[in-house]
């Protein structure tokens, strides 16, 4: 009796997107900078240095900080929270 090998392939299914990119602004003074981090040590830290370096040599408005899960993406509550209280979104991550 001959036996059955079953092969699975972990790659799933590829899908292929196109999507326009957001248009950049000429300039960052007086916009609004936002932040989306991911909890791992440091991310928050990293991007909130990055915002005040930025500060030190433009007039940027207030900061919004959303978080998410490290391994999944934002809530709709968080998309939000970023989308009508920023300009410009950082992302990033650290250890």
């Amino acid at each position: 009796m001959a036996e059955t090998i079953r092969i699975l392939n972990p790659a799933g299914h590829v899908r292929v997107e196109e999507v326009s990119l957001a248009q950049r602004p000429r300039a960052l003074d007086g916009l609004r900078p936002g932040i989306l981090e991911n909890k791992k040590a440091n991310a928050r830290l990293l991007m909130e240095t990055m915002v005040e370096g930025m500060r030190a040599r433009l007039p940027l408005g207030p900061l919004t900080i959303g978080s998410k899960p490290v391994a999944a993406g934002p809530s709709p509550a968080t998309v939000d929270l970023l989308r009508n209280g920023s300009d410009f979104i950082l992302v990033g991550s650290s250890d």
